[in-house]
């Protein structure tokens, strides 16, 4: 064996699969509790490429909303951007009624 066997060998671009930042997330969640990688699962499209239909957003929370988040995401074992989308699903889901009822209860929040 030579020195130029222990080369680190670059995988073409083409071999790497690109993640969105929730899948990198959910893959990290993963790996810490020795689950398999869900990116290896991933559809992808005729060249490869991942299919996501995310975009990144920022939103601001106080103390408490993140502290129920974090608590919430720990003890569900799920991203807390994963969490938050089954949470809109879920409002979304309401009439509008149910909706400004529920709202109506978290006001003062």
């Amino acid at each position: 064996m030579s020195l130029s066997d222990l080369k680190k060998q670059a995988k073409k671009p083409s071999q790497r699969k690109k993640l969105s930042v929730d899948q990198f997330i959910e893959d990290a969640d993963n790996y810490a509790q020795g689950r398999p990688s869900l990116s290896l699962l991933a559809k992808q499209d005729e060249q490869g490429k991942p299919i996501a239909n995310f975009r990144h957003c920022t939103f601001t929370f106080n103390n408490s909303a993140v502290n129920n988040l974090q608590r919430a995401a720990i003890q569900h074992q799920i991203a807390k951007s994963k969490l938050l989308r089954v949470l809109i699903k879920q409002f979304s889901s309401l009439s509008i009624r149910q909706q400004q009822e529920l709202l109506k209860q978290f006001q003062d929040s």
